[in-house]
């Protein structure tokens, strides 16, 4: 008996999902029902997946006859959406971010805790065999001691999205959290601590579609301290030009050394602090770019994980739990550029 899968939301994430299912699951599941924001996204999933039903409203989805659902619908969405899914006792894929406020991110974290069904955060990065390599590299003790994790995003703008959700910080919960909710969900996992403080700065420079204050950040920069010691920056500019696969760099520098990535190539670069050879030791990676919206790395792994974790009860890398810091630590930081002082991550 296949499970049976429905989709709120198939626009490009929620499409994506549900193509990745028909195309590489068909064998344990199948897509059984759909609720799109708009008759293109329908007859596009319908010929994706001819024999999904089709629902008006997400409440009817939600209560019909499915065991899991994913949710890839708007970001301030999400929680009222994923509660709703979890009371009526199905499976939960949940897009990041896992909220847009520290509220909403205590009720997932809650009603998470409190059902026996798999609840899955969308963070795909974790699942990625050259983001896992990193992390060996760091528990191995390849750089000694972490000290500080980074992150340099110089990229274009936002896609589109219907009615432009995502430039507005009242939905999407800002830029930071919208996308860079992976990165420190990345960088928390390797300092393998909690975020406790942050500070940012950022603005609105080039990229205006919205008039107000609501418009969302298109650069900043952000400071953080984890509970162990650990410090981590990111920044990111939305405006910058095409740099030919390399608008993102994420590194770990240790007391023994420091490693960066080189994502163009899938490479890790390892130089150590006082070997006599200056070169870098090269980490080649083999792993599987993701098919579809954003071809993230960790996408091809992410859905095989979900289907496991209900079919074989095996564990996963993303629980609600393992997730939050990183949404947390995106939120406070948009905070911190509104307030202008340090945050701290309750």
């Amino acid at each position: 008996m296949k499970l049976r899968i429905g989709f709120l939301g198939v626009g490009g994430m929620g499409f994506s999902h549900l193509k990745a299912i028909q195309e590489h699951h068909a064998d344990v599941a199948e897509a059984a029902a759909i609720c799109p924001a708009s008759e293109a996204n329908l007859q596009r999933a319908l010929a994706a997946a001819p024999g999904a039903k089709a629902f008006r409203e997400e409440r009817r989805l939600i209560e019909s006859g499915l065991d899991a659902i994913f949710v890839s619908t708007p970001n301030f969405t999400h929680v009222p959406l994923g509660l709703e899914i979890l009371r009526a006792g199905k499976h939960l894929f949940l897009e990041k971010p896992v909220g847009i406020t520290p509220e909403e991110c205590r009720q997932m974290v809650q009603a998470a805790g409190a059902t026996d069904r798999t609840v899955l955060i969308g963070h795909e990065l974790r699942y990625s065999p050259y983001f896992q390599k990193i992390k060996a590299l760091v528990e191995e003790g390849e750089i000694g001691q972490p000290r500080l994790v980074w992150c340099r995003e110089f990229r274009g703008p936002f896609q589109k999205k219907s009615r432009d959700w995502i430039q507005d910080d009242r939905q999407s919960g800002g830029a930071l959290v919208d996308k860079n909710c992976h990165h420190f969900d990345l960088m928390n996992w390797w300092a393998q601590s909690r975020p406790k403080r942050v500070c940012a700065f950022g603005g609105n420079a080039v990229e205006r579609v919205l008039e107000g204050e609501h418009q969302v950040l298109d650069h900043a920069t952000v400071s953080f301290e984890h509970e162990n010691g650990v410090r981590g920056t990111l920044q990111l500019c939305m405006f910058a030009p095409d740099q030919q696969g390399e608008e993102l760099e994420m590194g770990v520098a240790g007391d023994a050394g420091l490693l960066r990535t080189r994502l163009s190539r899938l490479e890790i670069l390892v130089w150590k602090r006082k070997a006599l050879n200056k070169e870098p030791v090269i980490h080649s990676v083999e792993a599987k770019r993701g098919e579809g919206w954003g071809g993230h790395l960790g996408f091809a792994e992410i859905h095989e994980a979900f289907l496991k974790a209900i079919l074989e009860k095996k564990p996963h890398l993303t629980s609600v739990r393992d997730c939050v810091d990183g949404t947390l630590l995106a939120i406070a930081a948009e905070e911190s550029i509104k307030k202008r002082r340090v945050i701290e991550i309750q």
